[in-house]
């Protein structure tokens, strides 16, 4: 058998030993290394104390430049490969076992003069005071249902099985997310309470239709909470009347009437307390100002998902407390 040997890769030639770890080409004398070395100094090793300083702590990343005797632009260089160590190190995160309320909520931004969506999710379980976070999404144009669509699909298969409700601020296509995705649907209460207040400010009784707008917040209120038939028969009589009234502003009409038509939507947590639903997507709020903190400094779209989804990876879950069925009669 023919023995076959190995051939330049500059010109295909004959190849000589050059000492023990280089060799040589015999058309052109070219020299070469046998196990090639990367040029130039080590890297730093990349850990996840700085994004758990900037993010968890609050630290300034100019304060920290400064201390390490470091430009801004490197500062953010070493905080940029820190944050992927970080992703990449929480990549498998576990969640507790049983059932789920997913919570979500839309935080806006914008670059280059278009609108970006990023939809923050959180898991939490029907035992549980706490909601994890999962993965935010990132999408070009205004909150809507075929985005949502997009941003649920993202969720791992093992945590969509146990989901059973959605918790939102009733944006439009969340019901038809619940039906599609076989989820009870809670909506926020607080959104609606602040929809009907809104305007009055502190001098109420110089509003126009002050007192209507009164009856109409008391009576809603008792839509929200109460369990007794003939209270709550007597509440929504109220409301129609009151929508009648000519004191009554255009835009409390168009809200109680959407109220009445999805009133079950808001009290999805009292005919299934086990399900220990919250009833106001605070949790979310609160989580989408801790990414605006995150990513106040950030000027890109790709920049503000990677510091949101260091930021809340690192911080795992929030408070969340639901409305437990031991308060209820």
């Amino acid at each position: 058998m023919e023995t076959l040997h190995a051939k330049s890769p500059c010109c295909q030639g004959i190849v000589y030993r050059f000492g023990s770890r280089r060799r040589q080409c015999r058309a052109c004398g070219r020299t070469w290394r046998i196990r090639i070395k990367k040029r130039g100094r080590k890297l730093k090793r990349s850990t996840i104390r700085l994004p758990e300083r900037v993010f968890r702590q609050r630290a300034r990343i100019a304060s920290w430049a400064h201390r390490q005797h470091l430009s801004i632009a490197a500062a953010s260089f070493r905080l940029r490969g820190a944050m992927k160590q970080a992703l990449h190190v929480t990549q498998h995160r576990t969640f507790p076992v049983g059932h789920y309320a997913l919570l979500g909520d839309g935080l806006y931004f914008k670059f280059k003069r278009r609108e970006w969506v990023m939809y923050l999710m959180a898991v939490k379980p029907t035992h549980s005071s706490k909601a994890h976070f999962l993965d935010p999404v990132l999408l070009e144009g205004r909150e809507c249902y075929e985005r949502w669509t997009q941003a649920v699909a993202t969720i791992p298969p093992k945590v969509k099985r146990y989901i059973r409700a959605f918790v939102s601020d009733g944006f439009r296509g969340s019901q038809f997310l619940s039906e599609q995705n076989h989820w009870l649907h809670q909506r926020c209460h607080f959104h609606l309470l602040a929809a009907l207040v809104r305007g009055k400010g502190r001098r109420r009784y110089r509003v126009r239709g002050s007192r209507v707008r009164d009856r109409m917040l008391e009576a809603t209120k008792i839509l929200l909470s109460s369990r007794e038939a003939d209270t709550l028969t007597h509440a929504r009589r109220t409301i129609r009347t009151l929508v009648k009234n000519p004191l009554c502003p255009p835009y409390i009409r168009k809200q109680a009437a959407e109220f009445l038509e999805r009133e079950q939507d808001f009290r999805t947590y009292l005919d299934y307390p086990k399900l220990n639903l919250p009833t106001t997507t605070s949790a979310m709020e609160s989580a989408g100002n801790l990414v605006r903190q995150a990513a106040s400094t950030a000027r890109t779209s790709k920049s503000v998902l990677l510091r949101a989804t260091t930021s809340l990876r690192l911080r795992k879950s929030i408070t969340c407390n639901g409305k437990s069925s031991t308060k209820l009669p």
